[in-house]
Parts: structure tokens; C-alpha cells; sequence
């Protein structure tokens, strides 16, 4: 990025945001080891408007991969999540949805939801009932609900009583939205959203390449100790494997790539010539 196209990218922030924009790749991907970023930079809740302008900045989100403002977006949601900006949520999910696979996206904003805590939950619940959504986008914010019940115990009945109701819906939903879904409940131990499961494998509308079938899900739910029948042929995933792909997974092949430092917006090494977005992290 020139100098000039960088400058345009940055217009309209001041301090104390403009800060953000200079910081950079972060020195650790790991929630604890974030920078206080309201301490560090002197923010407050009348910031919050303009860290959701910078959070969900399309500009900078696919700016040079080596450049510090691609990084900016990151640091603002980071910022959100402290902060708990209940306002925040249905941007960053609006974004979320808009950017495609962004890597960084998938890897931070269930954290970042998590963050929020109690407020983000009927904002993800609308999101989740968007018939149109993308698959990795679901993921992520099924991501976000797992994150909220992890760090908010007392919120867990009701992020699983979503996503058990996902699985009971009378309209069409993409099986793979739903294998999602009852991965994700796995995760939770969800034992009580077994009937919701099961009623959903019985109509045929999950895919059983995300977590198995039936007795796959029981056998890692502790309700039976193995299978009843053979395992049948699972399609093979690009991810490798059959082990559930969920946000989780995806998350780490995002960390991973971060590391071996293929950027954000940089070619996938598998050498398809598409981006790595939209390619070998689908």
C-alpha cells in the first residue's frame, strides 16, 4: 500500500484511536495476554462508536497484508470485547457476515462476543436465524454462544436452548449449519439438547460429516458407551479428516497460518493462486 492510499484508508481517526492504527501484527494471539487497550490508550465508552467504525472498516480489513493498519480492525474488536460494548455486537456480526472468511475474524470474535457476555446473546440469535447465512459465518457465531457460556455459566442454558432450537425448526436449513450446530452443543455437553438432536438427524438435516451421526453424537455426549451399528462412510473433509471442523478448528488453522506468516490477504500456499480466505481455509 502507498503511502497516499494509506493515508485515505486512515482518514477520520483521531486520538486516541489513531494509535491503533500503527500497532500492528499482535504479540500474541492469546485472549489472556491482550493489551489493556482502554488503560494503554485512554478509552472510554465514548469511544465506542468510532472502535465499531474501525472494527468493521472494510478498507482496512483488506488493506497490504504488510502493512499495521490491515492489523487496526483486530485491535479495535479487541478493544469492544473489554470494554463489553453491547453495541457492538450486531456490527461486528454485520461484518462478520460481510467479509467473507476473514481469518482474524473467525479466530477473535467468538472471544470478543464472549467478552460482551449476556447482552450479545439475542443479537446472535437473530443472526443465527438468517436462512441465507454463510456456513463459516454460522460457525463463528455458534462460536461466540460456546464462548459466552464458557465465560458466563449462568448464560449457558440459554445460549444451548439456541442452538438445540435451530435443530427443531420447520424450514429448510442448511445441513451444514445444523452439523455445526450440534457440534458445537457437543462442546457443551449439551446432553439435554439430545431429543432436539436427535429429531434432527430423523429428518435427515444434518451432516454427518461435521460430527458423525447419531450414535457418534451419543457415544460423545457419555450416552452410550459405543456404537450399535458399523460407522457409515464420511466424506472427507478439505480440513482433513472427520474430526468436527467447528470454530474452534477453524480458529487454529487461522493461528497457525498467522504464524507461518501467510497474511491475511496474501495467496494460499497450496499455491491455487486464490486467497487463502477463499480457499484452503473453506
Amino acid at each position: 500500500m502507498t503511502e497516499s492510499k494509506k493515508s485515505d484508508a486512515c482518514v477520520g481517526y483521531t486520538d486516541p484511536l489513531r494509535p491503533l492504527l500503527n500497532i500492528g501484527e499482535p504479540r500474541s494471539y492469546d485472549p489472556t495476554e491482550w493489551p489493556d487497550y482502554a488503560a494503554k490508550f485512554g478509552l472510554g465508552p465514548e469511544h465506542i462508536p468510532e472502535l465499531i467504525r474501525l472494527a468493521c472498516d472494510g478498507a482496512l480489513s483488506q488493506a497490504d497484508s504488510d502493512s499495521s493498519t490491515v492489523w487496526a480492525p483486530m485491535h479495535a474488536w479487541r478493544a469492544l470485547g473489554q470494554m463489553q460494548a453491547e453495541t457492538s455486537a450486531l456490527p461486528l456480526l454485520a461484518f462478520l457476515k460481510a467479509s467473507g472468511e476473514d481469518e482474524a475474524a473467525i479466530e477473535e470474535l467468538p472471544v470478543v462476543f464472549g467478552m460482551i457476555g449476556r447482552s450479545a446473546i439475542p443479537h446472535i440469535a437473530g443472526f443465527l436465524s438468517d436462512g441465507a447465512l454463510p456456513v463459516i459465518s454460522a460457525a463463528t457465531a455458534m462460536g461466540g454462544l460456546k464462548e459466552i457460556a464458557r465465560r458466563h455459566p449462568e448464560c449457558r442454558g440459554e445460549c444451548v436452548g439456541i442452538l438445540a432450537d435451530m435443530l427443531d425448526r420447520h424450514v429448510q436449513t442448511d445441513p451444514t449449519i445444523n452439523g455445526f450446530a450440534v457440534s458445537s452443543l457437543i462442546d457443551m455437553a449439551a446432553v439435554e439438547a439430545i431429543e432436539a438432536i436427535r429429531t434432527a438427524y430423523q429428518r435427515d438435516s444434518v451432516d454427518i460429516s461435521i460430527c458423525g451421526d447419531v450414535e457418534d453424537v451419543e457415544v460423545e455426549l457419555g450416552l452410550r458407551e459405543r456404537r450399535a451399528t458399523p460407522a457409515p462412510r464420511y466424506h472427507m473433509l478439505p480440513m482433513g479428516g472427520l474430526a468436527r471442523p467447528d470454530a474452534n478448528r477453524i480458529q487454529q488453522s487461522s493461528h497457525i497460518a498467522g504464524h507461518s506468516k501467510v497474511g491475511r490477504n496474501d495467496p494460499c500456499p497450496c499455491g491455487s493462486g486464490k486467497k487463502y480466505k477463499k480457499c484452503c481455509l473453506q
